[in-house]
């Protein structure tokens, strides 16, 4: 009977981790490319363990400008139900952790004859 408890109280310590990481409904948001050129990045999830495998769920985007899509996902989150966000060529020009709401619009901003890339995160 002890055993019984323990592994009950176990599973809903487990379930009670787990109900942070994720949500029963998606948290979405639309990515607006108002940058002005083509901007190419990647949204990523927090990491899971997954078959004693360490992942996270991604998507990639490529917005022409004016262009938007939507982007939706249940999670595993990072604190503050927040996503990771990578504005990049071949290198990472832009990271930042957003929430999934609203709309996220992509820009540039000249500096010193330099072009920056970067989004309105929440």
């Amino acid at each position: 009977m002890k055993t019984f408890i323990l592994f009950i109280g176990l599973m809903c310590l487990t379930l009670s981790a787990m109900a942070a990481d994720v949500t029963p409904f998606k948290e979405c948001a639309t990515l607006r490319n108002a940058a002005n050129q083509q901007v190419t990045g990647v949204i990523k999830t927090d990491a899971y363990k997954f078959q004693g495998q360490i992942r996270r769920h991604e998507k990639n985007f490529i917005l022409q400008d004016g262009e938007t899509v939507d982007v939706c996902s249940t999670g595993p989150f990072y604190p503050g139900y927040k996503v990771e966000l990578t504005i990049r060529t071949i290198m990472p020009l832009f990271t930042c952790k957003t929430r999934l709401s609203g709309e996220i619009v992509l820009r540039r901003k000249e500096i010193n004859n330099f072009t920056a890339l970067y989004a309105d995160c929440k």
